[in-house]
């Protein structure tokens, strides 16, 4: 526990350090952009200094770290306005999307998952593993441009677009990220169904799933008592893989269901040059895989205690 611990902050404190590295190396003049290209150079040169993009680059690191440690996010170099607040608004955005793309993503892929596993030699089972093999190659996109045309526009079961805050309507809210959740589900899903075949086809061949099945328990029973904690190990982990990735495919399906997210936001400011902005939100999303992977790892030791005692006896 204290070794992942220990790693958690060591990988923050690299991942901040080439963060902020890489985005002030970029050749460009932010204060130039800033003031366009009919500014003076005097002009440019106040607007640096207001900045502090005169420093040292040691500083303005070590000043955004204090600022990072302290829930400072700074403020826009465009506007001058705190970002702390905008950075919230759409970062709940975004979490509420993936968080509900990640749950659709597990409801579809784990039932499709188990019956691929059972009927492995069967025709439909061969269909289900095909067509998840299919969906890995759509793009995110198109399932959401399709959702968005045939369910929203057309049916009109649903909102093809825009967002409601949960303050504002719970309801509203709910019905508004439902397509999008689903799109990302969907596009998960195809790469989640072939990890729980995998994983309880390989349950399916243990002597305790067997012994299982001959002192009398059900098929579907026994793959849920005995078989999905043994499976578990697995498919944690390709959820945490898949929960880091699906930040990035929100970035798409905020763009096609115009949601006000972190993603398009990010892009925006990226347009603009606004390094404060683009280093916290990088920096926010950096940390945000960083926590995953630890909890994942974490989650290992609750799962199976055997990982527990080699954990202590390497601490030792």
């Amino acid at each position: 526990m204290a070794r992942r611990l220990i790693w958690f902050a060591l990988s923050m404190l690299v991942a901040s350090v080439v963060v902020f590295g890489l985005l002030n190396l970029l050749p460009g003049n932010v204060a130039g952009v800033i003031l366009g290209p009919n500014a003076t150079q005097q002009a440019v040169d106040a607007l640096r200094e207001q900045l502090g993009l005169d420093q040292n680059i040691a500083v303005r690191y070590l000043h955004w770290l204090g600022g990072m440690l302290t829930g400072d996010l700074g403020s826009s170099a465009l506007t001058g306005a705190p970002v702390n607040p905008v950075i919230a608004d759409k970062f709940a955005v975004t979490l509420s999307l993936v968080l509900l793309g990640m749950l659709a993503a597990v409801l579809i892929a784990l039932p499709v998952g188990i019956f691929a596993a059972l009927r492995r030699s069967h025709a439909d089972g061969l269909a289900v593993s095909g067509l998840s093999q299919v969906g890995m190659a759509v793009p995110v996109f198109v399932v959401g441009i399709a959702l968005s045309v045939l369910v929203g526009a057309k049916l009109q079961w649903l909102p093809a677009n825009g967002y409601v805050t949960m303050s504002t309507s719970p309801g509203q809210w709910l019905t508004h990220l439902i397509l999008p959740a689903l799109t990302l589900g969907l596009v998960q899903s195809a790469v989640l169904v072939r990890y729980v075949r995998s994983a309880f086809i390989d349950v399916i061949g243990q002597d305790y799933y067997r012994t299982a099945r001959a002192i009398g328990w059900r098929r579907w029973p026994a793959l849920l008592r005995h078989g999905l904690r043994n499976a578990a190990l697995q498919i944690v982990t390709v959820l945490g893989l898949q929960l880091s990735t699906l930040f990035v495919g929100a970035v798409v399906v905020e763009s096609v269901f115009v949601l006000p997210g972190l993603g398009g936001y990010l892009v925006q400011m990226v347009a603009n040059r606004d390094l404060p902005v683009v280093q916290s939100i990088v920096m926010i999303l950096v940390g945000l895989v960083l926590v995953i992977n630890l909890l994942v790892d974490l989650s290992y030791t609750l799962i199976d205690p055997r990982l527990r005692a080699g954990d202590d006896e390497v601490d030792d």
